[in-house]
């Protein structure tokens, strides 16, 4: 079993997650590879600054030599699912109802609990659970089907003519300047509502990184003689990457930040090779010859005990 974890993963995690595929599931053997090592070897590269920008979290790692250096791993705030409240918090704010099709509701009757299925005017009617979640759900479909990213730094008042959108309810709505500032909050995290941080679990715009601040912070915290090889594999991989001209933004912003090196980043075309990358990565590695020494074994296991994680799979 080769599982794939976060690159800031716990070290109480690691051991925890070898338990339970021993002792529960009871498979022979076990490996576990870092995210961000696995999405540089699908980029067949072993070297790279892996920038893994999904939809639960945001994380710069380096990868040297096929290893992650840990002390120069960054997180930001930032997330798919973060950037999904926020839009529908925005659009909710200019009196846009975000509803579904139908319904679902239930009433009790002699017989029991019955499921009742109408159209989206009993809206009000439904669980306030399953309302939240069909609203994330359409919200989510208008961030990946309109939003895109600002080619230049963001200017509310030149934002261009505002896309159309049509509800479930078949209500069409116009989507304007947000769709360009959800995705722009990733490069300039100030543009931030005050009142509106707490989505993102902090107290302040002030507390949230920019995406290319948290690669020169990364690339910074390595060693001097890596950090132009590092610079040279900057690999995208996650869904918030997906944005209509997010490579294009960020080598800018980076080639900014980042004045006495070239930087270069690798961005594959295709959607679902950015989005699994970390699945083709651990399907290429699990079939290496060399690795198959690297398993640990559940002999292993029971004599050494959980610690052996960090050693096996540093």
């Amino acid at each position: 079993m080769l599982l794939a974890e976060p690159s800031f993963n716990k070290d109480e995690n690691r051991e925890k997650m070898l338990e339970i595929m021993f002792e529960k599931y009871k498979v022979p053997a076990v490996f576990i590879s870092k995210n961000a090592v696995l999405s540089s070897f699908s980029c067949g590269r072993s070297t790279a600054v892996v920038v893994d920008s999904g939809g639960g979290s945001t994380c710069v790692a380096p990868v040297h030599e096929g290893y992650v250096l840990q002390k120069a791993v960054v997180r930001s705030a930032l997330s798919g699912e973060k950037l999904t409240d926020y839009l529908l918090s925005v659009m909710e704010s200019k009196g846009v109802k975000v509803r579904p099709r139908y319904s679902l509701s239930k009433k009790v009757g002699k017989d029991g609990s019955v499921l009742k299925v109408s159209d989206a005017a009993g809206i009000d009617n439904t669980r306030d659970s399953y309302k939240k979640y069909m609203q994330k759900v359409i919200v989510n479909d208008i961030k990946e089907t309109l939003c895109r990213a600002s080619e230049t730094h963001f200017d509310e008042a030149n934002a261009q003519i505002p896309a159309q959108y049509e509800l479930p309810d078949g209500k069409v709505i116009d989507v304007g300047p947000e769709r360009f500032k959800a995705c722009e909050l990733l490069f300039n995290p100030s543009l931030l509502e005050p009142e509106r941080a707490s989505i993102f679990g902090v107290n302040s715009p002030s507390d949230i990184t920019a995406i290319q601040d948290c690669i020169t912070q990364s690339v910074g915290l390595c060693d001097a003689d890596i950090k132009k090889d590092l610079l040279q594999a900057v690999i995208l991989t996650g869904g918030n990457t997906l944005f209509p001209q997010f490579k294009e933004r960020l080598e800018r912003d980076l080639g900014e930040a980042v004045t006495l090196m070239k930087v270069k980043i690798i961005s594959p075309m295709a959607t679902t090779e950015r989005r699994f990358s970390v699945w083709i990565g651990g399907s290429i590695l699990a079939s290496l010859g060399s690795f198959q020494q690297m398993w640990i074994s559940k002999k292993q296991w029971s004599e050494e005990g959980s610690k052996i994680v960090h050693t096996q799979c540093p």
